[in-house]
């Protein structure tokens, strides 16, 4: 399987830095929140989250709390996201017992996925629904975490039942699956809406993907008197 992982992650890795969006990430008046991010998520990857009396190897990678592939994306666009979770990855694996193997599928789930499932409703909202400032954090914060968590999980979780429910012990812990599962998304979703919302006030720069003509043009002209 390593090999698989590191060709898809290898894929991934190629298609990011194609182009001038990663590029992004070294603007000065952006770095500061790169390297704080890539610190920050590096310390959150190591957090767990498992319910008192619940196994974690049967939640089937349901043990970190925060993700924060959402929030990248939302922040940052899709290639630059997935940089800089690759750029976790590593962090995590040079500082924990991570083996080669390990680190990839992680990159996998907990970073490639969800960005993957991130842009993916980020998308539908730009298409479907109006330029407001409470659309984009809501959808783009709170909307996009919860899928960023659900839809990978739900993955995750029927690829394992397909090929190694015994090995696992899957087939006796659904129950603490999906209520560890609904935990984590709404924490994923209320964290990225949350710390969206502060860094859309008081750090705007840093949200490269806000566009200030589209999304403050109506804020900022007064109205006419009828």
């Amino acid at each position: 399987m390593t090999g698989i992982y590191l060709a898809l992650a290898g894929l991934a890795l190629v298609w990011a830095i194609q182009g001038a969006a990663w590029r992004v990430l070294v603007r000065k008046e952006v770095l500061s929140s790169v390297l704080g991010g890539i610190f920050v998520l590096g310390i959150a990857w190591n957090v767990k989250a498992v319910l008192p009396g619940m196994s974690a190897e049967a939640l089937v990678g349901l043990s970190f709390q925060f993700f924060g592939a959402a929030l990248l994306v939302a922040m940052y666009g899709l290639r630059p996201a997935i940089l800089m979770l690759a750029l976790v990855t590593v962090l995590v694996a040079l500082l924990s017992d991570w083996t080669l193997e390990a680190a990839l599928r992680q990159y996998l789930v907990l970073g490639l996925m969800p960005a993957l499932v991130a842009h993916g409703v980020n998308y539908l909202i730009q298409r479907l629904l109006p330029k407001h400032m409470f659309i984009f954090i809501l959808g783009r914060g709170y909307v996009a975490g919860v899928m960023s968590v659900i839809i990978p999980a739900i993955f995750l979780f029927t690829t394992h039942q397909a090929f190694s429910p015994k090995e696992l012990g899957l087939s006796n812990d659904i129950v603490d699956w999906v209520v560890t599962l609904v935990i984590l998304s709404f924490t994923e979703g209320s964290l990225t809406g949350m710390v969206l919302a502060v860094f859309v006030v008081y750090k705007p720069h840093w949200v490269v993907c806000l566009n200030d003509t589209e999304y403050l043009q109506g804020i900022s002209e007064p109205r006419k008197m009828p």
